[in-house]
């Protein structure tokens, strides 16, 4: 079985710390959502449905910490709240394809909400 080339670049924690935030923010986030959303997409094709949800999930809620975390730079936050409907989607997908799937993604769903709501780093 191949590795994945996502795999070897993928970490498990989005850097929140770069030297330029106004202009590496944007490219640091989104390569962090498409590395985690390639996995999943991996393991969906390898039928490993535990792990492709493990690392959709993943990504979610590590967008929603830096969201919620005041010591992150105010760019990195709004590029993971701009950013988070990507994961959002893919779960939602993952999710409509299981049995009481819909209720676990109306959950982050409302997570999702809240946070966003109430650490809004455009506020």
């Amino acid at each position: 079985m191949l590795t994945p080339l996502a795999l070897i670049n993928f970490k498990p924690h989005l850097n929140a710390h770069c030297t330029r935030p106004h202009l590496d923010a944007p490219q640091q986030v989104a390569e962090f959502i498409s590395t985690g959303c390639e996995l999943a997409k991996w393991y969906e094709r390898q039928s490993c449905a535990l792990l492709q949800e493990l690392y959709l999930r993943r990504v979610f809620f590590e967008l929603l910490n830096h969201i919620a975390d005041p010591l992150v730079h105010t760019c990195i936050r709004q590029q993971c709240l701009e950013q988070i409907y990507k994961p959002l989607l893919a779960l939602k997908r993952y999710y409509k394809a299981r049995r009481r799937g819909l209720h676990k993604f109306y959950l982050l769903e409302r997570e999702a909400r809240i946070i966003s709501h109430e650490f809004n780093p455009y506020s």
